[in-house]
């Protein structure tokens, strides 16, 4: 029988968790445009360069991810039981909508393959159907999607739900973060700068191997761990910020914070419209600056990442982000077909492209609102419900 105190007490610990709303109100913002960017077809809003160089974006979630876990793992993750229950929760967070998502990637490449046999499609030139020799999506890419390895290398490209090569390597990147907390913690001031040294010479290695930022199934290992420990770096500085605040009772005006982040914001805006090739590689810097900034929610910028609409972006961010290269691909076929000339801007005017965005983005958001409660949600409690008796065998192992 489970004590009535208990739901009280998991509430009072999930109340206790620092949450960062202005982070959290980006991370939704991010995952739409990043579904803005994946668009095949052409609109003003796409053609941006802020979102058509969405690099800055991905290495952001990179760094959010980073900023967190360390956050709320730095005083709880020092013994074997703690980092595998740690590894447990962040597969159940990732793996039930990716294998959903995935899924559907599968149905779709049969389906193909199905029209194509029953002559309902036609052979278009250079069309390479999905699991022949060619094929990005075949039998070695769909194992190694279900085994969350299919952007660690071993592959020649991206496959099926290609915006899925960052949960692969993020999954990952917990497996270093839970070592380096075993078994090197980092506490003093030197064991950061080591850190922030690491980080330059992941970015340095990247720079070598590659023109731009444009890293994805092969090197994006190493582009997520750069990405993440940034984050870690600046969860770092965000605690002496707050630690400092504190010791003396001073927090800059919110007048004075709003200023400044505006004039980050613009900062970061003029990186990102110059920033091309071999620049990319130096967004660690503003990325740092940008997560300590908008974590302190001082300013007017930061208030208004909090409302209730970036907070309900955010909440379903991780489906929208998974789900929307799906949609984008069904809208792009309807769009060719409804709108000649939508994909090439032929109409000569974008405005039909940007129209179609609203039906798009609305449809993306149905989807995520359910595979979020449907699939996320309930997925990664199956998963956690399964875990639960490892979990407490390797605390009783753990303590004799």
């Amino acid at each position: 029988m489970i004590s009535p105190a208990k739901p009280a007490k998991v509430k009072a610990k999930l109340a206790s968790r620092p949450y960062f709303a202005a982070l959290d109100g980006f991370r939704g913002l991010f995952a739409v445009l990043i579904a803005v960017h994946h668009t095949n077809w052409f609109s003003y809003l796409n053609y941006r360069t802020f979102i058509d160089d969405a690099f800055f974006m991905l290495d952001m979630f990179f760094a959010f991810s980073g900023f967190l876990m360390f956050t709320l793992y730095r005083n709880h993750l020092h013994n074997r039981a703690q980092a595998q229950s740690f590894i447990g929760k962040r597969f159940a967070r990732l793996y039930p909508l990716h294998l959903f998502t995935f899924g559907l990637f599968f149905a779709f490449a049969m389906f193909r393959l199905w029209a194509h046999k029953a002559g309902l499609a036609t052979h278009e030139s250079g069309e390479i159907l999905p699991f022949s020799p060619e094929a990005a999506d075949n039998w070695w890419s769909a194992f190694t999607n279900l085994t969350l390895t299919h952007s660690m290398g071993l592959n020649d490209s991206l496959s099926f739900n290609a915006p899925s090569w960052t949960i692969s390597v993020e999954f990952f990147a917990y497996f270093v973060f839970a070592g380096m907390m075993l078994w090197a913690p980092p506490k003093r001031l030197w064991h950061f700068g080591l850190m922030a040294l690491g980080v330059a010479g992941a970015y340095m290695v990247l720079y070598q191997l590659k023109s731009n930022m444009d890293i994805t199934y092969d090197y994006g290992f190493l582009r997520c761990l750069g990405g993440f420990f940034t984050g870690v770096l600046g969860a770092w500085a965000f605690a002496k910020v707050r630690a400092w605040q504190k010791d003396r009772e001073k927090s800059i005006s919110p007048k004075a914070a709003s200023v400044l982040e505006i004039a980050y914001l613009v900062i970061c805006s003029v990186f990102i419209y110059f920033s091309s090739g071999a620049l990319q590689f130096f967004a660690a810097p503003l990325i740092f600056g940008f997560v300590v900034l908008f974590a302190l929610d001082g300013g007017y910028i930061s208030k208004f990442m909090g409302l209730p609409v970036f907070r309900y972006l955010a909440k379903i961010s991780y489906s929208v982000y998974m789900n929307h290269f799906f949609l984008a691909i069904i809208f792009g076929v309807i769009g060719t077909r409804l709108f000649p000339g939508i994909v090439s801007g032929g109409d000569g005017s974008g405005l039909v492209g940007d129209l179609y965005l609203i039906p798009y983005l609305a449809a993306v958001i149905v989807m995520s609102h359910f595979t979020y409660h449907l699939i996320e949600v309930p997925g990664g409690r199956w998963i956690g419900d399964r875990l639960k008796p490892r979990r407490a065998a390797a605390r009783t192992a753990a303590r004799t």
